[in-house]
């Protein structure tokens, strides 16, 4: 039975799920930086910022990348200024009415002040007057956001990590339960022959050698003792990457897949019901482990 308080030695491993939020503040307002990850199989980064600012999206990615390997990644950024730096763009606004009056005169309807504010950028904040500034405190607050984001994403990856350990041991478990009743296939290859045999009653006194050649074959067709070492080794491998730590999500995936085509191999090999029924409980289990796995980075 799986001890679910078992506790190996402690893993780096990072979670691709998280989320961080950072503020930064100054006397003409805020920036606000929300950062969020779900897992990917490449990294995907995504942006949302004002439009005043997508100059720095090349500098937020590096940024990002320099920290982060895998995972879909979504930054939003937002602004906010004091109500009396809001500045109006009266030359846009009186640009804008014009256009919307020519089109009202086609149209046959009136220009209202909600159609002009729709145009946008008539209104906005004073604060975009210094820009510099305030894209560093855009910088600073996604590298304060980012900082929180891993840190999340490595307290889940802890989580994962003894939840791995975990069904590792229990997978080990069941190897030792699979090893030991294909042990015992040649016994009971002969067993079966002599029952059959015995049940038929054909008279015929049956040649031992003959038997034994018989009871041989099926047991080295039966033979899965290479599979099973190979089972032992990945999932030792797979184990010592999880203790390795880093960006080990790929490599579990294939160790899994490797796990996955030995297991299939002594299911169809062996024929014994119990150990047919140990492999459904492996497969099932590392159908867990997949699920757990494609969290991890």
């Amino acid at each position: 039975m799986r001890d679910e308080n078992v506790n190996k030695k402690s893993s780096t491993i990072n979670s691709m799920t998280g989320y961080g939020r950072a503020v930064t503040e100054s006397s003409k307002g805020a920036v606000s930086v929300e950062i969020r990850s779900l897992n990917h199989r490449f990294l995907d980064i995504s942006i949302r910022a004002p439009k005043e600012f997508l100059y720095l999206d090349p500098d937020l990615r590096k940024t990002a990348r320099e920290l982060l390997s895998r995972g879909k990644v979504e930054i939003f950024i937002s602004l906010t200024g004091k109500q009396s730096n809001l500045v109006v763009d009266v030359d846009r606004a009186a640009e804008a009415a014009d256009c919307l009056a020519r089109i009202a005169e086609v149209v046959g309807d009136q220009v209202r002040l909600d159609h002009v504010l729709a145009v946008g950028d008539i209104v906005r904040s004073g604060d975009i007057d210094d820009p510099e500034s305030k894209a560093d405190m855009i910088m600073e607050a996604t590298r304060e956001a980012l900082d929180r984001l891993i840190q999340h994403r490595d307290k889940e990856g802890k989580a994962l990590a003894l939840d791995l350990f975990n069904r590792i041991t229990y997978l080990k478990e069941l190897k030792v339960q699979v090893e030991n009743l294909a042990g015992t296939a040649p016994d009971r290859a002969r067993k079966n022959i002599t029952d059959y045999l015995r049940k038929i009653d054909l008279g015929v006194k049956v040649d031992p050698q003959r038997l034994e050649a018989e009871v041989a074959l099926l047991a080295q067709r039966a033979d899965v003792s290479e599979e099973i070492t190979r089972l032992q080794t990945h999932l030792d491998s797979l184990e010592d990457n999880l203790n390795a730590g880093g960006v080990v999500g790929r490599r579990i995936d294939f160790f899994l897949q490797e796990i996955q085509r030995e297991v299939n191999t002594i299911g169809s090999k062996t024929g014994l019901a119990e150990i047919s029924s140990l492999v459904v409980e492996f497969k099932s289990e590392l159908e867990k482990i997949r699920e757990q796995a494609a969290n991890i980075e």
